[in-house]
């Protein structure tokens, strides 16, 4: 009994530093009114977040996380509608979005709803991936449309949800072709967008080998279980 107690104590102990930290974040939240800031809170968030589920840390399990940043997402989106941003959006604009919110969705839907098997585990957990991957991208995207950050290499804006987004793409995975780039007071977020993808790319790289190794593993290790079986005398 003891023993259970001391385990349940230590465990407790090593979620203290996550919980200052969400508790940190979530007064900054409710501290800051400033939309653009928000956003950056929440991508912040949502890294702090895949890395302690990338960690195992039980208390931010992944599917959840981007189930609620999803939501979030959504919502952020909602509330440019609200401000009036609407009759700005062209059809493109509206697939794009679509294209984001429906595929985040559909990601967490087959995820949630694929029976449990050593197959399907890999599928999800690269599915998982991916959906953090698309809500960064998008949250950029939306980050960069509010605060109209963007301009072609003539020095003209470019505003629209689809250019934001395509922005956001290039620079989050390392591609960068330069004939859409930031202003000046944006380009740190623009970096930061890079380093996040760095990250979340390398993940996705490094995840995938270990899940397929250790598939090959345990499929090697049948076999020849069962080789042994076969040539053991009856």
């Amino acid at each position: 009994m003891n023993a259970k107690i001391s385990k349940f104590f230590d465990r407790l102990i090593g979620f203290i530093p996550a919980m200052i930290i969400v508790a940190i974040y979530v007064v900054m939240i409710f501290m800051i009114t400033d939309f653009e800031i928000s956003i950056l809170l929440l991508i912040g968030g949502l890294l702090m977040s895949m890395i302690m589920g990338a960690m195992d840390i039980s208390i931010f399990p992944l599917r959840p996380i981007i189930i609620m940043y999803s939501l979030a997402a959504i919502g952020s989106f909602i509330y440019i509608i609200d401000n009036g941003a609407f009759g700005k959006f062209s059809s493109e604009d509206i697939i794009v979005v679509s294209f984001f919110v429906v595929t985040i969705l559909m990601m967490v839907l087959i995820s949630m709803t694929r029976e449990e098997t050593p197959s399907s585990y890999i599928i999800k957990v690269i599915i998982d991936w991916y959906g953090v991957i698309l809500l960064f991208v998008f949250l950029f995207s939306l980050y960069y449309y509010k605060c109209e950050a963007l301009v072609n290499d003539n020095g003209k804006a470019e505003g629209s949800i689809q250019t934001c987004a395509y922005f956001s793409c290039i620079t989050f995975t390392g591609l960068g072709y330069g004939e859409i780039v930031t202003l000046p007071q944006f380009r740190m977020v623009a970096a930061m967008e890079s380093i996040v993808g760095y990250i979340c790319m390398g993940g996705v790289a490094a995840t995938i080998y270990s899940l397929i190794q250790s598939k090959l593993q345990a499929i090697h290790k049948a076999k020849r279980l069962e080789e042994k079986d076969d040539n053991d005398p009856v």
